[in-house]
Protein backbone atom coordinates (compact mmCIF):
# COMPACT_ATOMS: atom_id res chain seq x y z
CA UNK A 1 0.00 0.00 0.00
CA UNK A 2 2.72 2.62 0.89
CA UNK A 3 4.60 1.33 -1.96
CA UNK A 4 1.72 2.20 -3.96
CA UNK A 5 0.89 5.53 -2.60
CA UNK A 6 4.99 6.78 -3.23
CA UNK A 7 4.46 5.83 -6.42
CA UNK A 8 1.33 8.22 -7.12
CA UNK A 9 3.38 10.95 -5.20
CA UNK A 10 5.94 10.71 -7.50
CA UNK A 11 3.80 10.69 -10.81
CA UNK A 12 2.05 13.93 -9.30
CA UNK A 13 5.59 15.51 -9.01
CA UNK A 14 6.84 14.22 -12.55
CA UNK A 15 3.23 16.17 -13.57
CA UNK A 16 4.48 18.72 -12.25
CA UNK A 17 7.91 19.20 -13.17
CA UNK A 18 6.51 18.89 -16.78
CA UNK A 19 3.87 21.11 -16.70
CA UNK A 20 6.66 23.99 -15.42
CA UNK A 21 8.92 22.64 -18.42
CA UNK A 22 6.24 23.52 -20.58
CA UNK A 23 5.18 27.28 -18.88
CA UNK A 24 8.73 27.92 -19.08
CA UNK A 25 9.73 26.76 -22.55
CA UNK A 26 9.74 28.74 -25.65
CA UNK A 27 6.98 27.94 -28.13
CA UNK A 28 6.66 31.16 -30.00
CA UNK A 29 8.74 30.33 -33.72
CA UNK A 30 6.42 27.13 -33.98
CA UNK A 31 3.32 28.76 -33.41
CA UNK A 32 4.24 31.69 -35.78
CA UNK A 33 4.79 28.83 -38.56
CA UNK A 34 1.72 27.13 -37.54
CA UNK A 35 -0.29 30.40 -37.94
CA UNK A 36 0.66 31.16 -41.25
CA UNK A 37 -0.46 27.62 -42.35
CA UNK A 38 -3.90 27.63 -40.03
CA UNK A 39 -4.68 30.54 -41.60
CA UNK A 40 -4.44 29.69 -45.12
CA UNK A 41 -6.60 26.67 -44.23
CA UNK A 42 -9.01 28.68 -42.95
CA UNK A 43 -9.63 30.93 -45.55
CA UNK A 44 -9.40 27.85 -47.89
CA UNK A 45 -12.22 26.49 -45.72
CA UNK A 46 -14.59 30.03 -46.55
CA UNK A 47 -13.14 32.10 -43.88
CA UNK A 48 -14.45 35.43 -44.53
CA UNK A 49 -12.99 39.22 -44.33
CA UNK A 50 -14.09 41.38 -41.60
CA UNK A 51 -15.45 38.05 -39.92
CA UNK A 52 -14.15 38.31 -35.67
CA UNK A 53 -11.33 35.80 -34.85
CA UNK A 54 -10.54 34.65 -31.16
CA UNK A 55 -7.47 32.93 -30.36
CA UNK A 56 -6.70 31.82 -26.62
CA UNK A 57 -4.29 29.40 -24.64
CA UNK A 58 -0.51 29.62 -25.22
CA UNK A 59 0.58 32.41 -27.52
CA UNK A 60 -2.53 33.88 -28.67
CA UNK A 61 -1.42 37.16 -29.81
CA UNK A 62 1.42 35.01 -32.19
CA UNK A 63 -1.47 32.54 -33.68
CA UNK A 64 -3.94 35.50 -34.71
CA UNK A 65 -0.71 37.62 -36.08
CA UNK A 66 2.01 35.22 -37.12
CA UNK A 67 4.27 37.18 -35.67
CA UNK A 68 7.30 35.42 -33.24
CA UNK A 69 8.21 38.97 -31.93
CA UNK A 70 4.56 39.46 -30.44
CA UNK A 71 5.12 38.36 -26.49
CA UNK A 72 2.12 38.42 -24.18
CA UNK A 73 2.19 40.97 -21.90
CA UNK A 74 2.90 39.39 -18.44
CA UNK A 75 2.31 40.47 -14.38
CA UNK A 76 5.15 40.43 -11.54
CA UNK A 77 4.61 36.80 -11.48
CA UNK A 78 5.08 35.77 -14.85
CA UNK A 79 1.59 34.87 -15.87
CA UNK A 80 -0.57 36.27 -18.55
CA UNK A 81 -2.28 39.35 -18.23
CA UNK A 82 -5.21 38.50 -20.79
CA UNK A 83 -6.88 35.13 -21.21
CA UNK A 84 -8.07 35.98 -24.87
CA UNK A 85 -7.14 38.06 -27.75
CA UNK A 86 -9.19 39.01 -30.53
CA UNK A 87 -9.15 40.35 -34.21
CA UNK A 88 -10.60 40.84 -37.85
CA UNK A 89 -9.87 38.59 -40.51
CA UNK A 90 -8.11 41.14 -42.95
CA UNK A 91 -8.52 40.83 -46.91
CA UNK A 92 -6.48 39.56 -49.54
CA UNK A 93 -2.85 41.08 -49.90
CA UNK A 94 -0.05 41.62 -47.49
CA UNK A 95 -0.44 43.52 -44.27
CA UNK A 96 2.38 45.96 -43.04
CA UNK A 97 0.87 45.23 -39.38
CA UNK A 98 -1.43 43.79 -37.23
CA UNK A 99 -2.49 44.74 -34.17
CA UNK A 100 -4.50 42.87 -31.78
CA UNK A 101 -6.65 43.75 -28.71
CA UNK A 102 -7.41 41.48 -26.09
CA UNK A 103 -10.63 40.23 -24.43
CA UNK A 104 -10.88 40.21 -20.62
CA UNK A 105 -12.15 37.60 -18.25
CA UNK A 106 -15.29 39.78 -18.16
CA UNK A 107 -16.59 41.92 -21.18
CA UNK A 108 -19.16 44.14 -20.23
CA UNK A 109 -20.83 43.95 -23.80
CA UNK A 110 -20.73 39.81 -24.36
CA UNK A 111 -24.07 39.95 -24.51
CA UNK A 112 -24.48 41.96 -27.25
CA UNK A 113 -21.39 41.36 -29.06
CA UNK A 114 -22.09 39.42 -32.93
CA UNK A 115 -20.29 35.92 -32.27
CA UNK A 116 -16.92 35.23 -34.08
CA UNK A 117 -16.29 33.64 -36.79
CA UNK A 118 -12.96 32.04 -36.66
CA UNK A 119 -11.29 30.21 -32.86
CA UNK A 120 -7.84 29.26 -32.50
CA UNK A 121 -6.09 28.15 -29.61
CA UNK A 122 -3.27 26.41 -28.16
CA UNK A 123 -4.30 24.31 -25.28
CA UNK A 124 -2.47 24.11 -22.49
CA UNK A 125 0.21 21.32 -22.00
CA UNK A 126 -0.49 19.54 -24.90
CA UNK A 127 2.58 18.61 -25.55
CA UNK A 128 3.09 17.39 -21.92
CA UNK A 129 3.21 13.64 -21.03
CA UNK A 130 0.88 13.50 -17.62
CA UNK A 131 1.19 10.34 -15.74
CA UNK A 132 -0.97 10.44 -13.14
CA UNK A 133 -4.85 9.76 -13.84
CA UNK A 134 -5.99 12.70 -11.63
CA UNK A 135 -4.17 15.02 -14.03
CA UNK A 136 -4.88 13.59 -17.25
CA UNK A 137 -8.81 13.51 -16.08
CA UNK A 138 -8.15 17.18 -15.68
CA UNK A 139 -6.52 18.12 -19.03
CA UNK A 140 -9.24 16.10 -20.95
CA UNK A 141 -12.23 17.66 -19.10
CA UNK A 142 -11.07 20.85 -19.00
CA UNK A 143 -10.40 20.68 -23.15
CA UNK A 144 -14.18 19.63 -23.69
CA UNK A 145 -15.02 22.54 -21.56
CA UNK A 146 -13.37 25.24 -23.53
CA UNK A 147 -14.02 23.72 -26.46
CA UNK A 148 -17.82 23.45 -26.18
CA UNK A 149 -17.90 27.06 -24.76
CA UNK A 150 -15.56 28.45 -27.58
CA UNK A 151 -17.71 26.79 -30.27
CA UNK A 152 -20.87 27.71 -28.65
CA UNK A 153 -19.41 31.68 -29.31
CA UNK A 154 -19.00 30.60 -33.14
CA UNK A 155 -21.28 31.95 -35.34
CA UNK A 156 -22.95 29.12 -37.53
CA UNK A 157 -20.75 27.83 -39.77
CA UNK A 158 -17.43 29.63 -38.27
CA UNK A 159 -14.25 27.56 -37.91
CA UNK A 160 -12.22 26.52 -34.63
CA UNK A 161 -8.70 25.26 -34.93
CA UNK A 162 -7.15 23.49 -31.58
CA UNK A 163 -3.70 22.38 -30.69
CA UNK A 164 -4.21 19.50 -28.55
CA UNK A 165 -2.60 16.73 -26.88
CA UNK A 166 -2.93 13.30 -28.76
CA UNK A 167 -4.51 11.68 -25.82
CA UNK A 168 -8.15 14.17 -26.83
CA UNK A 169 -8.43 11.67 -29.90
CA UNK A 170 -7.14 8.73 -28.93
CA UNK A 171 -9.22 8.74 -25.52
CA UNK A 172 -10.79 5.16 -24.67
CA UNK A 173 -14.76 6.56 -24.62
CA UNK A 174 -15.60 7.97 -28.04
CA UNK A 175 -18.81 8.81 -26.64
CA UNK A 176 -16.99 11.65 -24.83
CA UNK A 177 -17.42 13.82 -28.21
CA UNK A 178 -21.29 13.49 -28.16
CA UNK A 179 -21.76 17.28 -26.93
CA UNK A 180 -19.34 18.82 -29.45
CA UNK A 181 -21.00 16.45 -31.95
CA UNK A 182 -24.13 17.95 -31.19
CA UNK A 183 -23.04 21.27 -32.33
CA UNK A 184 -19.92 20.81 -34.47
CA UNK A 185 -18.66 18.79 -37.57
CA UNK A 186 -14.97 16.92 -37.65
CA UNK A 187 -13.78 18.69 -40.52
CA UNK A 188 -10.47 16.66 -39.82
CA UNK A 189 -7.01 16.63 -37.67
CA UNK A 190 -3.26 16.30 -38.37
CA UNK A 191 -0.92 15.08 -36.03
CA UNK A 192 2.55 17.14 -35.51
CA UNK A 193 5.78 15.30 -34.82
CA UNK A 194 7.23 14.47 -31.12
CA UNK A 195 8.85 18.01 -29.88
CA UNK A 196 7.01 20.00 -32.47
CA UNK A 197 6.39 22.67 -30.44
CA UNK A 198 8.86 23.00 -28.06
CA UNK A 199 12.07 21.70 -27.71
CA UNK A 200 11.97 21.12 -23.72
CA UNK A 201 12.73 17.45 -23.01
CA UNK A 202 9.73 17.10 -21.25
CA UNK A 203 7.02 18.48 -24.48
CA UNK A 204 7.96 15.52 -26.51
CA UNK A 205 4.42 14.63 -26.55
CA UNK A 206 2.71 14.32 -29.76
CA UNK A 207 0.25 17.49 -30.63
CA UNK A 208 -2.69 16.71 -32.80
CA UNK A 209 -4.04 19.97 -34.83
CA UNK A 210 -8.09 19.82 -34.77
CA UNK A 211 -10.27 21.08 -37.54
CA UNK A 212 -14.21 21.64 -36.13
CA UNK A 213 -16.51 23.78 -37.60
CA UNK A 214 -20.04 25.05 -36.24
CA UNK A 215 -22.59 23.13 -37.71
CA UNK A 216 -25.29 25.43 -39.87
CA UNK A 217 -27.66 22.73 -39.42
CA UNK A 218 -29.63 20.69 -36.46
CA UNK A 219 -28.87 17.84 -38.86
CA UNK A 220 -25.74 16.15 -38.68
CA UNK A 221 -23.38 14.95 -41.65
CA UNK A 222 -22.48 11.51 -41.46
CA UNK A 223 -19.44 11.97 -43.16
CA UNK A 224 -18.30 14.74 -40.79
CA UNK A 225 -18.81 12.25 -37.68
CA UNK A 226 -16.05 12.62 -34.93
CA UNK A 227 -13.81 9.17 -35.18
CA UNK A 228 -13.88 6.23 -33.07
CA UNK A 229 -11.28 4.60 -31.59
CA UNK A 230 -9.31 1.88 -31.21
CA UNK A 231 -7.73 -0.99 -29.02
CA UNK A 232 -4.26 -2.30 -30.16
CA UNK A 233 -3.38 -5.47 -28.14
CA UNK A 234 0.25 -5.15 -30.00
CA UNK A 235 0.86 -1.63 -28.44
CA UNK A 236 -0.84 -1.69 -25.80
CA UNK A 237 -2.60 1.85 -26.67
CA UNK A 238 -5.82 2.89 -27.53
CA UNK A 239 -5.67 5.19 -31.03
CA UNK A 240 -8.10 7.35 -33.06
CA UNK A 241 -9.46 5.64 -36.36
CA UNK A 242 -8.85 9.13 -38.37
CA UNK A 243 -5.37 8.37 -38.60
CA UNK A 244 -5.77 4.93 -39.45
CA UNK A 245 -8.20 6.22 -42.69
CA UNK A 246 -5.64 9.07 -42.91
CA UNK A 247 -2.34 7.64 -42.10
CA UNK A 248 -0.72 10.96 -44.05
CA UNK A 249 -1.98 13.17 -41.50
CA UNK A 250 0.64 11.36 -39.06
CA UNK A 251 3.66 13.93 -39.99
CA UNK A 252 6.23 11.57 -38.75
CA UNK A 253 6.84 7.99 -38.20
CA UNK A 254 4.90 6.21 -35.50
CA UNK A 255 6.32 4.49 -32.74
CA UNK A 256 5.57 3.16 -29.39
CA UNK A 257 7.76 2.57 -26.15
CA UNK A 258 7.83 2.24 -22.44
CA UNK A 259 8.81 5.34 -20.14
CA UNK A 260 10.19 4.68 -17.27
CA UNK A 261 6.88 4.47 -15.02
CA UNK A 262 6.46 1.17 -16.77
CA UNK A 263 3.49 3.16 -19.35
CA UNK A 264 3.11 2.48 -22.99
CA UNK A 265 3.85 6.07 -24.63
CA UNK A 266 3.24 6.95 -28.18
CA UNK A 267 6.03 9.46 -30.38
CA UNK A 268 6.03 10.46 -33.78
CA UNK A 269 9.69 10.61 -35.10
CA UNK A 270 10.60 13.42 -38.09
CA UNK A 271 14.59 13.29 -37.99
CA UNK A 272 14.65 15.84 -41.04
CA UNK A 273 11.63 18.14 -39.70
CA UNK A 274 9.60 17.65 -43.13
CA UNK A 275 6.56 18.30 -40.84
CA UNK A 276 6.01 21.71 -42.26
CA UNK A 277 5.61 21.35 -45.85
CA UNK A 278 3.64 18.07 -45.31
CA UNK A 279 1.30 19.76 -43.01
CA UNK A 280 0.58 22.25 -45.51
CA UNK A 281 -0.02 19.45 -47.82
CA UNK A 282 -2.69 18.15 -45.35
CA UNK A 283 -4.30 21.41 -44.83
CA UNK A 284 -4.98 22.13 -48.62
CA UNK A 285 -6.79 19.00 -48.90
CA UNK A 286 -9.24 19.34 -46.02
CA UNK A 287 -9.35 23.05 -47.24
CA UNK A 288 -10.57 21.48 -51.54
CA UNK A 289 -12.92 18.41 -48.95
CA UNK A 290 -14.50 21.23 -47.13
CA UNK A 291 -14.07 24.66 -48.27
CA UNK A 292 -16.00 26.44 -50.42
CA UNK A 293 -17.11 24.54 -53.87
CA UNK A 294 -17.37 28.23 -55.63
CA UNK A 295 -14.49 30.56 -56.68
CA UNK A 296 -12.05 31.43 -53.65
CA UNK A 297 -13.35 33.70 -51.03
CA UNK A 298 -11.86 37.19 -50.48
CA UNK A 299 -8.71 36.76 -48.47
CA UNK A 300 -8.16 33.26 -49.79
CA UNK A 301 -4.25 33.18 -49.80
CA UNK A 302 -3.63 36.25 -47.60
CA UNK A 303 -1.48 35.96 -44.82
CA UNK A 304 -2.46 36.10 -40.93
CA UNK A 305 -4.94 38.91 -40.28
CA UNK A 306 -5.47 42.49 -40.08
CA UNK A 307 -6.85 43.81 -37.13
CA UNK A 308 -7.76 46.75 -35.70
CA UNK A 309 -6.77 47.67 -31.67
CA UNK A 310 -9.88 48.43 -29.14
CA UNK A 311 -9.57 49.06 -25.32
CA UNK A 312 -9.81 46.86 -22.60
CA UNK A 313 -9.15 46.35 -19.27
CA UNK A 314 -6.69 44.18 -18.16
CA UNK A 315 -7.53 41.05 -15.77
CA UNK A 316 -7.82 42.47 -12.09
CA UNK A 317 -4.54 42.13 -9.55
CA UNK A 318 -6.37 39.98 -7.29
CA UNK A 319 -7.56 38.14 -9.84
CA UNK A 320 -5.48 34.25 -10.12
CA UNK A 321 -4.49 33.17 -13.84
CA UNK A 322 -6.34 29.68 -14.77
CA UNK A 323 -3.18 27.75 -14.89
CA UNK A 324 -5.22 24.76 -16.65
CA UNK A 325 -3.67 21.41 -16.60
Amino acid sequence: MNREIDRQKALEQADVAAMKAHAYADATGSHARLAESIWRLLQGLGARAGGRVLAFGADPQILLTGDPLRPEPRDANGFPVYDRWQGTLGVRGPQAAWETFPVTRYPLNLATTRPFDVAIASMPNNDVRLRSAEARAIRHHRFHLQAAGTLKDLAPGGHAVFLVNHSVLDFPDPGRWAPLAGIADFLGAVRLPSSALRAARACDAPVDVLVLRRRQSPHPDTELRFPGVQWSSQDGLHETTHFTTHPDRVLGTRKVGTDYWGMKQLAVHDPDRTWPGRLEAVFAEIARQHGPRTASPPGAGSTPPSLTPRRSTPRRPDEAPDLGL
